[in-house]
């Protein structure tokens, strides 16, 4: 079955997993091997010269899905340019911003305005402050420890009430990319509750989500998708029983009623990602976009 047991192996060999997964001697050494293997590979860089010189080490990007790291975050810039009407005044908020994937590419765009990105993996965020910030000083990053089975097990923070760090109707745009696949229901309805405060009036949320349409369902049922999503849970549907937040999908309809209940009505039809349509990996999410009444 795609995208199953062999990453969600990869997955736990991270240092983002339950400390209680990887208590065990043989995790252990899996653990340090995976983490010699991706230093090594971050000297060879650093030796060779890197792409970017915002393009963060291996060892912090490993985490945020597949594809290229620049050519993902500029290929997200290019639409958010084109389609939303980002430009170089706007302020913007990150939810989940990783390593930098949206922020690297838009420190060639947000000339005069603000970018603000927030994460639970502190790692990432030391990386982006260190690195991002005093090169580009109107981009700010804050680590927030909310409680994340996969992520950040031990954090303090409950997602279902996390307050956003940051003033209300303050932003233009409010980014959740890769993000709501790994929320629950009251995660995810207060995420969205969240974007609708700090969004300006008119503001866009710009999400990506794996949507169970019934085109989606009926090529998951013959085995044509490139992600599957087996447990029925009722207000969702989850790729394993065993890591129930790696892979959420949610229904079109209860996740746009999520969205109304608190101000955020759908702009234009979502855009199908090849996650639902094709087998082949990597694979795109759904993209929704929803305004700020």
């Amino acid at each position: 079955m795609a995208g199953s047991k062999p990453e969600l192996s990869a997955l736990r060999a991270t240092k983002y997993t339950s400390s209680k997964r990887t208590a065990g001697h043989l995790e252990r050494l899996r653990r340090l091997g995976y983490h010699t293997g991706l230093r090594a590979l971050d000297v060879w860089d650093t030796v060779r010269g890197r792409e970017h010189p915002l393009l963060p080490p291996r060892r912090h990007r490993r985490f945020v899905g597949n594809g290229d790291f620049l050519e993902v975050g500029r290929r997200i810039t290019t639409y958010m340019r084109d389609e939303l009407g980002l430009g170089p005044r706007h302020d913007v908020l990150d939810a989940g911003c990783g390593p930098g994937r949206i922020a690297v590419p838009l420190t060639d765009v947000l000339t005069e305005g603000s970018y603000l990105g927030f994460d639970i993996v502190p790692h990432a965020i030391e990386w982006c402050a260190r690195t991002i910030t005093p090169r580009h000083p109107r981009f700010r990053f804050a680590h927030v420890d909310i409680r994340q089975e996969i992520y950040n097990p031990d954090g303090t923070l409950d997602a279902a009430d996390f307050r956003f760090p940051a003033e209300d109707a303050a932003y233009d745009i409010a980014a959740l990319v890769g993000l709501i696949s790994h929320l629950r229901p009251a995660e995810t309805e207060n995420y969205l509750a969240q974007c609708a405060r700090v969004l300006r009036p008119g503001g866009l949320c710009f999400a990506t989500a794996y949507l169970l349409t019934d085109e989606a369902a009926a090529n998951m049922a013959r085995g044509t998708t490139a992600f599957t999503f087996p447990h029925d849970r009722g207000d969702h549907h989850v790729h394993s029983e065993e890591e129930p937040t790696y892979a959420i999908a949610y229904r079109p309809d209860h996740l746009l009623s999520m969205a109304s209940r608190h101000g955020l009505r759908m702009r234009r039809d979502p855009r199908p990602g090849t996650w639902g349509v094709s087998p082949h990996r990597p694979a795109s999410m759904d993209l929704l976009v929803l305004e700020r009444d």
